[in-house]
């Protein structure tokens, strides 16, 4: 839909070849100068369509991960570098997703790798990862899960790093903050050139640089992280 006229642009964009039931999760972005969009599915398939020169949808990947459907899916902060996504689901698997084709120099796929396999896939043991959420620098990513767990994951290697219990319900959302570096500003007391900081100013400086995690519970409750 067109805003502000209202005007359809496009609609049924699908995978004409696979059953893939509702769209569970999506993110639509530009990455290289293409409009993209990554879709999770209520079976399980995570599907990368990318808008061609023809005025429709092409389906550039697509893979099942998951046997249950999934329920929460994030890109990478910089696709054009870095082009990957992580999915989650009602199972216990988080998947890391290539990018394919979204520039003119994407590695093409060798004899070994195929450009509809996923990056890395690992059983956390975890089941119902409600909600997924990468960093803004592209190291590490956060689930919230349906045992009211919180978890910490390595982005490159799937790995958990750490666990936060807080809350007594179910998580159902997770968000990171974006970090503003030096954004206290020259002059402003930003401690460069010798400037001594103010008490204030230490403050703002910290909580604007700070990597923040937030999460949400079936409980009602919002808890706020400092995540290293």
């Amino acid at each position: 839909m067109r805003l502000p006229d209202g005007v359809r642009v496009c609609a049924g964009i699908r995978h004409e070849g696979v059953k893939t039931g509702m769209a569970m999760a999506l993110s639509l972005f530009y990455s290289g100068g293409n409009l993209v969009l990554v879709a999770g599915y209520e079976s399980g398939h995570a599907v990368v369509y990318k808008w061609d020169s023809k005025d429709t949808w092409k389906v550039v990947y697509t893979h099942k991960p998951h046997s249950q459907p999934i329920l929460s899916l994030s890109v990478s902060p910089t696709p054009d570098t870095n082009p990957y996504f992580i999915t989650s689901s009602a199972d216990s698997i988080l998947a890391k997703h290539p990018l394919p084709i979204l520039t003119p120099t994407a590695t093409p796929p060798t004899p070994h790798t195929q450009p509809n396999d996923p990056v890395k896939v690992t059983d956390t043991k975890h089941h119902g990862q409600q909600s997924v959420s990468i960093r803004s620098d592209g190291r590490i990513f956060a689930t919230a899960g349906w045992d009211s767990r919180i978890r910490v994951y390595s982005v490159k290697t799937l790995k958990e790093l750490a666990v936060l219990k807080w809350h007594r319900e179910g998580c159902y959302a997770v968000a990171f903050g974006e970090v503003l570096d030096g954004a206290s500003g020259a002059g402003e007391g930003d401690g460069e050139g010798g400037v001594v900081l103010t008490v204030e100013k230490r403050r703002e400086k910290k909580v604007k640089e700070t990597h923040w995690l937030v999460g949400g519970a079936k409980d009602g409750k919002v808890s706020l992280w400092e995540i290293y």
